[in-house]
């Protein structure tokens, strides 16, 4: 592997998608209900650590009532054990 195609796979799979969840959880930070002293705090954690800070911010963070409410919906809507009517029953002999 040349160094110009080892360095394309750098960017391509490694230092993209860190880029993309540092924007993310950035966005995340300036979307959310926080006081403005902690908004300046998680931003100034996660521009001057990018993968420690955004790591960390998503790992504390909180999910809010409407996530909360989302999965509840959705764990609903699941049925509670798949063994339990779910797909075709083997044949009875």
């Amino acid at each position: 592997m040349t160094l110009l195609a080892a360095s394309a796979a750098l960017w391509v799979f490694i230092l993209v998608p860190l880029i993309v969840v540092w924007v993310i959880g950035l966005v995340d930070i300036v979307r959310r209900d926080l006081s403005p002293q902690a908004k300046l705090g998680w931003i100034l954690v996660v521009v001057l650590l990018p993968v420690v800070g955004t790591l960390v911010y998503f790992v504390l963070r909180k999910p809010t009532e409407d996530e909360i409410r989302r999965a509840r919906e959705a764990a609903a809507d699941r049925p509670r054990d798949w063994r339990s009517g779910a797909g075709p029953r083997p044949p009875m002999d």
